[in-house]
């Protein structure tokens, strides 16, 4: 009976440690997605430690610009991943590179038309509050939002996603 005992215990704990397998090797890479839910491995609310663990990656921690507000910068730079940071928590994540896209294909760099051709009448554009050129398309989902910023042309530039009030703030930190 105890031999029994020990080998369902052993089954039970393999079983367990393979499901949990998944969660622990997922890895911030470019194939990770930005979503309502953060970049990958990385969501909202997060403190910078988290992150680290969760996306397996070093992460820069800027100076405070505002009280207890801060832009972080993910490794490595080519996936162009920055956070805002409030309270020690991450708040929104800035996607300046073509190295990460949208559930539906969108990266920075790609034209407006395609964005237009991904999203269709879910976006809704606005003109940036505080730089003249700027158009921001938002695409919501309840307080979350995916901006796509383009300015002086017809290319994304940044994509960022976050909940409101600071995924709208324009200046970050400022």
């Amino acid at each position: 009976m105890p031999a029994r005992i020990v080998v369902a215990s052993l089954a039970t704990a393999v079983l367990a440690a393979l499901a949990a397998a998944p969660a622990q090797g997922a890895r911030l890479t470019s194939a990770s997605r930005i979503t309502f839910a953060g970049v990958g491995p990385i969501h909202f609310n997060m403190t910078v430690a988290q992150a680290r663990r969760a996306s397996g990656r070093r992460m820069d921690v800027g100076p405070e610009v505002t009280r207890d507000c801060r832009h972080d910068e993910v490794f490595p730079r080519r996936l162009g991943l920055g956070t805002l940071t409030f309270e020690r928590r991450i708040r929104v994540l800035y996607v300046s590179e073509r190295g990460l896209a949208t559930r539906r294909g969108i990266r920075v760099g790609d034209r407006v038309s395609r964005l237009r051709d991904r999203y269709g009448a879910a976006l809704h554009e606005r003109p940036s509050a505080i730089s003249p050129g700027t158009r921001i398309f938002e695409f919501r989902r309840g307080n979350r939002e995916i901006h796509f910023d383009v300015f002086g042309g017809n290319r994304v530039r940044v994509i960022s996603t976050g909940a409101r009030p600071e995924v709208d703030f324009s200046e970050g930190c400022a």
